[in-house]
């Protein structure tokens, strides 16, 4: 039994106060008063919010407070600029306040019912606890109650009598603190009580409990745990940046002020001096052995950041990113990662990138309980996708090889041999069966080769047993894996038995090269935890992709096979400095095919549905979720109710136009078949000079794909379309590399229009951004205001048609459109399937400008398509409702000439009037 549900023996008074606490944990949210805020009430709830608020958060705010108190899911999308974070952190923070008053209340009622009972019908309470044989000898005291007080309370130790004499010369005292004591024990089994109460009531009339009491208890009993528990509140967003912002508004603009944790990784949070050493991928394992070998400082004071003046309640950084954490860990020695853990055990919100929440593994290791938890998934346009991810599994011929020479040590070493060889076997006929020559691949893209199962002629369950991986295999697997767990946390728990593998390399395991002198490598102990996932997730895979299980029938599994990036001659391997002189004298002998087995994921209800069922609620919000029609069928969860906000900018701010043919006359529609057209190609180019020309400030241009943008950019610069653009804008072009070179063109993009002279005015040259749609420029980066005056759009965005996932999730989506006998899943066919994800990365893309309710700009989708009604039908509402069609670009311009200079004119005359240009900042009302 847990120390949170331990009572002390106590005084029969002292037990009555401890067992009295009927309120749930969660402290009260407190409200920061030196942050100005108005106060209105939204679904009978008092929410505090810092300006006037717009109307679509008002309704955003009343419409998430409403399934919140009927513990439902819900959807809302909202324009991005119209202040959505803020209104749902204000939303679900008053609301949780709110319930921990009605909570503390309702407790309150049922503590003076059942005294009232007691006293009343003492008899009936001796009845149910005065004999020996009560309910704590075969009934655990409720838990409802007790995992939500923060009150040591030890179950073997629950209320007693304080030792009397035999012959007790005071009977009367002796009958008060045994009707003292036995109020305390029904009030400790609340649950029992309130049970035993409601049946006597059935059967005759109970002295000092009216109706309206019993009315009360059974609200209690219907409503469960719900009645006692305040749940946790799980905030996700996509990236950790996301993240940041949410806790940045959550700080700066609300006055809540409450237990909060931010979750990272090990390799954005570690601050050990030698960690730019080594790889990102061997943080993990680098962790763990300094930890274990207790040689990390940072980890032995991690506890230091918990007690640090600025980090507890009313401290400067009560509300902290992780950011602050890492500043903080370094300024006393302190680990920033298990502070942040620690103290996610009692936060009341905590923020994540949403991959924690879905990933069952990682969420598992990050200690997230979603039990009756609001789970609040923001930027949740991409959520399917991300979720079928999360249920899918990858690993690599080499991972494998890995694998098995892992634990080929360990059976060297004697350390639980049967074990570890019973991983080894399956790790190398993996290995074995990717690696063989005479596989058949019936898909082939360019470099690419797939071939998948279950195939008409060969299912799984065949594949499987050819694989020797039968179910008694699988449960062996489980065994081992269980065995080899137990073994690593009991000797990471011994610091006397010696330190584990601190990291491996490829390079240091292969058995060609074991007569290399190693220094400060140390005997293999146990396997890396890279090599432990890998254990876990063929687990999981194989047991579900077995015929019969409940999810057989929604994975895929294949092989592919591509060429060893590694063998190219220019490949440089990230190779730790004080081995580079060694491993470049040693021949290696690298493999040119790079193979890989994976497990597809075509069902995303697989992992939202337990998500689901576990929470209070959950709620998907985004500024672009539209078209919404395929979240309930696709992550097999109902959604009580849905919103689609409008924008907080007034129309005359922005304008939404399409344009069907390009200067030459010709449709502009860049499909496979006519995007090789030179015509096509010209067409685009004089469009986008056209709108360079009249356009100020920022820019944004969004492709299909990179294939795209390089056919144009090679033609536009042998017709010198390209420098014309460039005497407009300064051209900048997404990468297709990392984060490190995307943050490197955003910072020059914003440099160069912070530089430029007269903002917002006609003779301003700008800057231009050619990307890709569901690139980073499309997702979550904020141009406000100079910064993307104008998004102009190319094409529709339909994922790549040959692609292996998508001709399977297709095929999946159309098996499953027809309910089958005896259920009521429908799906979207695969044509509607494929459609809804080219609109849902269009609409992504439109959010990029019009930030906040002063911002303005113009949206100019090049499309023929946009035409028609159907494909007008798939933008956001707030798009759709403004699209104006146009045959050509020359009756457009006219339109857009005249918006720019209207929007710019009423620049100058705020800026005169201000003596300065709007700012980046969203204008409150005050």
């Amino acid at each position: 039994m847990s120390p949170q549900k331990t009572l002390s023996r106590q005084s029969s008074a002292d037990t009555i106060l401890a067992c009295n606490k009927l309120a749930p944990a969660g402290e009260a949210i407190r409200l920061d008063t030196s942050v100005s805020t108005k106060s209105y009430y939204i679904g009978g709830v008092q929410v505090h919010f810092p300006f006037a608020p717009y109307p679509s958060q008002l309704g955003m705010m009343n419409h998430m407070i409403g399934a919140l108190n009927k513990g439902k899911n819900t959807m809302i999308e909202s324009p991005t600029g119209s202040g959505k974070s803020l209104a749902l952190l204000c939303a679900v923070l008053a609301w949780r306040r709110s319930l921990i008053a009605k909570q503390k209340k309702l407790a309150k009622q049922v503590e003076r019912i059942v005294m009232n009972f007691g006293k009343h019908n003492p008899l009936l309470l001796r009845d149910k606890f005065g004999n020996t044989d009560h309910p704590s000898d075969t009934v655990e005291p409720d838990e409802k109650l007790s995992s939500n007080d923060k009150t040591p309370v030890d179950v073997k130790q629950e209320p007693d009598s304080p030792k009397k004499s035999v012959n007790s010369e005071d009977p009367e005292d002796d009958s008060k603190t045994s009707i003292g004591l036995l109020l305390a024990k029904a009030l400790f089994y609340r649950e029992q009580t309130l049970t035993y109460i409601l049946d006597m009531a059935k059967s005759r009339k109970l002295e000092g409990v009216s109706e309206e009491d019993i009315a009360v208890l059974q609200e209690v009993k219907d409503s469960g745990i719900r009645a006692t528990h305040t749940p946790k509140v799980y905030f996700g967003s996509r990236t950790h940046k996301q993240v940041s912002q949410l806790v940045d508004e959550l700080r700066r603009k609300t006055p809540y002020r409450l237990q909060t944790a931010v979750l990272g990784s090990r390799a954005q949070t570690c601050i050990y001096s030698k960690r730019e050493k080594i790889g990102s991928e061997s943080v993990e394992d680098m962790c763990r052995s300094l930890r274990d070998d207790e040689k990390c400082d940072p980890h032995t004071n991690f506890r230091r950041i918990l007690s640090h003046k600025t980090i507890v309640r009313g401290g400067e950084l009560e509300i902290w990113d992780l950011e602050d954490l890492v500043k903080l860990g370094r300024k006393t020695n302190a680990c920033p990662y298990y502070a942040s853990r620690e103290m996610a055990i009692n936060a009341e919100l905590i923020f994540c990138p949403y991959n924690y929440i879905l990933d069952p593994t990682v969420r598992d290791a990050a200690g997230i309980e979603l039990a009756n938890s609001v789970v609040i998934f923001d930027e949740a346009h991409n959520i399917e996708n991300a979720a079928r991810d999360a249920a899918s599994f990858e690993v690599t011929d080499k991972a494998l090889g890995i694998l098995a020479f892992e634990c080929a040590k360990m059976i060297e070493n004697r350390i639980l041999i049967s074990s570890h060889n019973s991983i080894k076997n399956v790790a190398e006929t993996l290995a074995n069966w990717l690696q063989q020559e005479d596989n058949v691949y019936e898909y082939i893209d360019y470099e690419m080769q797939t071939s998948v199962w279950p195939k008409p002629d060969w299912p799984v369950e065949q594949l499987l047993k050819d694989l020797m991986l039968t179910p008694d295999v699988v449960q062996n697997l489980k065994i081992a894996y269980s065995v080899i767990d137990d073994y690593i946390r009991k000797l990471r728990k011994d610091k006397n038995d010696g330190p584990h593998l601190k990291w491996l390399e490829f390079d240091d395991m292969d058995p060609e090269n074991e007569n290399l002198a190693r220094p400060n490598i140390r005997p293999m102990r146990h396997l890396s935890s890279s090599s432990m996932r890998i254990v876990d997730g063929l687990i999981r895979m194989l047991s579900i992709s077995w015929p019969g299980s409940k999810f057989a029938n929604d994975y895929r599994i294949a092989i592919m096979r591509c060429p060893n990036p590694e063998a190219r001659s220019d490949f440089q391997p990230i190779i730790r400095s004080k081995w580079k002189k060694r491993l470049s004298s040693i021949p290696r002998n690298i493999p040119l095919q790079l193979n890989t087995l994976a497990f597809w994921c075509m069902n995303p209800g697989v992992i939202f549905q337990k998500i689901s069922d576990l929470s209070w609620s959950v709620v998907l919000t985004s500024g672009t979720l539209s078209p919404l029609e395929s979240y309930a069928s696709e992550l097999q969860v109902d959604f009580a109710s849905t919103l689609e906000a409008s924008h907080v900018i007034h129309p005359d701010r922005f304008c939404a136009l399409s344009v069907q043919c390009g200067p030459s006359g010709a449709p502009m529609e860049a499909k496979y078949k006519t995007i090789d057209q030179l015509s096509f190609q010209d067409d685009m180019g004089e469009a986008i000079v056209s709108i360079t020309k009249k356009c100020p400030d920022g820019m944004l241009v969004f492709a299909p794909s990179y294939a795209l943008l390089n056919k144009l950019f090679a033609r536009w610069e042998l017709t010198g379309v390209l420098a014309e653009i460039n005497v407009h804008k300064e051209v900048f072009i997404e990468p297709q590399g990392g984060s490190s070179e995307f943050d490197k063109l955003l910072k020059a993009f914003r440099k160069y229009l912070y530089k430029s002279e007269n903002i917002g005015q006609p003779s301003a040259r700008g800057a231009i951004i050619f990307a890709v749609y569901r690139g980073k420029v499309s997702e979550g980066i904020d141009f406000s205001d100079y910064f993307c005056r104008t998004v102009v759009n190319i094409g529709i965005p339909y994922p790549a048609f040959k692609d292996v996932q998508v001709i399977l999730k297709r095929e999946y989506n159309d098996a499953h459109s027809v309910p089958k006998p005896g259920s009521s899943r429908q799906l979207l066919n695969g044509s509607k399937w494929y459609n809804i994800q080219a609109f849902r990365a269009i609409n992504q893309a439109l959010g990029r400008c019009l930030r906040h309710k002063n911002d303005w700009g113009a949206i100019i989708m090049l499309e023929s398509r946009f035409a028609h009604p159907w494909n007008i039908s798939q933008l956001s509402k707030w798009v759709r409702g403004s699209l104006q069609v146009y045959y050509t670009l020359g009756e457009a311009q006219q339109y857009l000439e005249k918006f720019y200079q209207e929007r710019i004119q009423g620049d100058l005359l705020n800026e005169a009037v201000d003596g300065d240009v709007v700012t980046l900042e969203l204008v409150d009302d005050k």
